[in-house]
């Protein structure tokens, strides 16, 4: 008869399963396929040498749209952190009515395209806008521009930062409340706990989702273009539609493959050699009173008699 104990021997001795060979081949065309596109720019790139991919590089102007795609995405990534923080937090730690429906409201923007979204935003904030039209009577007569980097901005937050609220959402709702039970029991204020015990255990999802929104606003075109701010895949279309040649418009599209894989590496590296252990919650957390009378009183999920 075996016993348990030799079947984990055996199964710790034994060579390790190797995937079907159907699956080896499918992986293989699929990285093919994703990599034909990288090598036709690097093939187009090069056509005429390295001197030309050093002319379109150092150039004062390429710089400048480096520049304003990293601002861009940076600024949509720290925006999509800082409001995406607060909504998780409301709809799984607090009573707010209606929690759940505004979970499902806070992650819809993942449903409407982004060129859509900008649409809206200019149809409404312009300065020629709706709402500009309803304040006319009040004197209002024009609205300051949403066009350039403002509005890219606010558009692109309001629709990618769902991608940070549902890694951080899932995050909080599968989090073992014992930790920051400990930390309160030990004298530490809501703030203290929640800065050194809840948001280190929150990183690896809010880095997951800040990474997702990072590579979105770097690749869009819809809402760049439709609120007229230059950056690299505007310029890549705009070079590719008007110039005779094209090769400037695959080195610019290569360099914002660059720029992405440089956010992976960063991202990489910002993670070092963190490893983040921890068991799914064995129990619902604590929910917090969202009324301006409940203080900042928490109590077991199943109801307020504690």
């Amino acid at each position: 008869m075996t016993t348990p104990a030799a079947v984990g021997a055996q199964g710790r001795g034994s060579k390790p399963r190797r995937p079907p060979v159907l699956l080896g081949i499918l992986a293989g065309l699929v990285v093919t396929a994703m990599a034909l596109p990288l090598v036709y720019l690097a093939v187009r790139s090069l056509e005429g040498g390295w001197a030309p991919v050093a002319e379109v590089v150092l150039d004062g102007d390429t710089l400048a749209v480096l520049g304003r795609s990293a601002l861009l995405a940076a600024v949509v990534t720290a925006a999509s952190v800082a409001l995406s923080l607060p909504l998780a937090w409301l709809t799984t730690r607090t009573d707010l009515p209606g929690r759940r429906t505004w979970a499902v409201l806070a992650a819809l923007p993942l449903v409407i395209p982004s060129y859509v979204g900008g649409f809206v935003l200019v149809s409404v904030l312009g300065p020629r806008g709706m709402l500009q039209g309803w304040l006319e009577p009040l004197g209002v007569e024009r609205l300051p521009e949403i066009y350039g980097f403002p509005g890219a901005a606010l558009a692109l937050t309001l629709f990618s930062y769902p991608y940070v609220f549902l890694t951080v959402r899932g995050a909080l709702r599968g989090m073992d409340p014992a930790m920051e039970e400990a930390a309160r029991s030990l004298g530490s204020g809501a703030w203290e706990t929640f800065l050194r015990v809840t948001l280190p255990q929150l990183r690896p999802g809010i880095v997951a989702g800040a990474l997702l929104v990072a590579l979105y606003a770097l690749s869009d075109f819809g809402v760049v273009s439709l609120l007229q701010y230059e950056s690299f895949s505007n310029e890549i279309y705009i070079q590719y539609r008007s110039a005779f040649d094209r090769t400037p418009a695959a080195i610019l599209a290569l360099m914002l493959v660059a720029l992405t894989v440089a956010v992976l590496l960063v991202d990489g590296a910002t993670r070092g050699r963190a490893r983040y252990h921890g068991n799914a919650a064995s129990r619902p957390a604590p929910r917090c009173r969202s009324g301006a009378g409940g203080g900042r009183r928490c109590c077991s999920a199943e109801g307020w008699s504690c």
